[in-house]
Parts: C-alpha cells; sequence; structure tokens
C-alpha cells in the first residue's frame, strides 16, 4: 500500500472525528480542519517528468510551455474523479481556446488500466502515469480529485477538489509577475490531513486494477 493511501487512510479516520465534533462546535471544527489555504499556493509548481499513457516520458514545464495550467490529480476508482473527468471533456475545447493547458494525471495505476479506462469513454487527452505514487506524495495530496491552478509564470494560484465555472477568476487570485523557479516534486513521508466534501480518499479492494 502506497503512502498517498495510507495518508488517505488517515485523513478518514480523522473525518470521522471531526464529523463528530462538528456536532458539538460545527463552525470551530469545520474552519480548523476544511479551510485551511494549501500551502502551495502563491508558490512554484513543483516541476515533474512522468511518462503518459501510449507515449514517452513527458516534463509538466515542457508540456505547458510558459500557459495556464490545469493540473488535475485523479483515479480510475474514484467515482468524484470520474464526473470531473467528464466535466473536463465536455469543456475542453472551450478551455484550450483560452490558452489553458489541460494537465491529467493518474495516481498509482497501472499504463493498462488507464488506457482501457479512456477508451471505454472515449477520452482522448494526455494522461500522465504516477504509477508508484512519487509526484502525488511530494504534491502531499490528501485525496483526490485534486486540481492545481497555474499561472502563466507557473505559480500555483489556487487548490481545489473540483473545477469551477470561472477559470479566469482563479488564475487572477494569483497576481504573480515574474517566471517561477523550478521546483521539484520530492515523495515525502505520509503525514496527517483530512479529506474535503467531495473527494474520494481510498480506493476500493481490487479497484485500482479493475479500470471499469
Amino acid at each position: 500500500m502506497n503512502k498517498v493511501i495510507l495518508k488517505s487512510g488517515i485523513a478518514l479516520l480523522l473525518m470521522g472525528a471531526v464529523n463528530a465534533a462538528a456536532l458539538l462546535t460545527p463552525t470551530a471544527a469545520m474552519g480548523q480542519f476544511f479551510f485551511m489555504e494549501n500551502e502551495d499556493v502563491g508558490k512554484a509548481v513543483k516541476d515533474f517528468t512522468l511518462k503518459v499513457v501510449n507515449g514517452g516520458q513527458v516534463n509538466l514545464k515542457k508540456y505547458i510551455e510558459g500557459k495556464k495550467a490545469v493540473i488535475f490529480f485523479w483515479a480510475t476508482w474514484c467515482p468524484h474523479c470520474a464526473r470531473e473527468l467528464e466535466v473536463i471533456n465536455k469543456q475542453r475545447e472551450d478551455i484550450t481556446q483560452k490558452g489553458i493547458k489541460i494537465v491529467l494525471v493518474d495516481v498509482g495505476e497501472s499504463e493498462a488500466v488507464v488506457d482501457g479506462y479512456l477508451k471505454k469513454r472515449n477520452i482522448t487527452m494526455d494522461v500522465f502515469l504516477d504509477e508508484d505514487s512519487a509526484v502525488s506524495e511530494g504534491y502531499e495530496l490528501i485525496g483526490v480529485p485534486t486540481f492545481y491552478f497555474v499561472d502563466e509564470n507557473g505559480i500555483v494560484a489556487d487548490v481545489a477538489h473540483s473545477l469551477p465555472k470561472d477559470l479566469e477568476a482563479v488564475f487572477a487570485k494569483s497576481g504573480s509577475s515574474a517566471p517561477a523557479k523550478d521546483v521539484q516534486a520530492q515523495p515525502v513521508d505520509a503525514g496527517s490531513g483530512v479529506a474535503s466534501e467531495g473527494q474520494d480518499v481510498v480506493p476500493p479492494e481490487g479497484a485500482a486494477d479493475s479500470g471499469s
């Protein structure tokens, strides 16, 4: 079991504790655990190089080519991810016409599983394969789906768990004026955290091999 799954399991246990506490003091409990800003916001996006489905090794920075980008961490077993991926697929043309690159990163699954999933749903976008979850661990993801919104200077403008209706408003939060220095995504030890509403934290038994 990889570190992302272990961290997600801890998150699930903590969610139960938070929900119980919220029955008594909802404002304090929810405020403490669910509304903390991600530490990556305002910093340079962590660079990585991964294999893409039916392709070779691709570097993130070269792929986005200095454009705004939506990085979407997801998995085939995750129902919330499926809904977000459907939205992205429907809005793909509109998003790219705005000069925004779409970066799909599957977490912890094999190329065969992801390829079968994409073909079944007629999805033709490039998908990066974080098969050993090293990149996801470097980003310290608590669960999926997770979106990173990166401005044209390589700065993380926001992190969310669903695709907002107004992408331009999200990128406007950044306010960066200079290109970011390169930062590599490095695996980290699993720690405590709490998944937000609308995230799936632990895959069902055997789901990562199903591709359904």
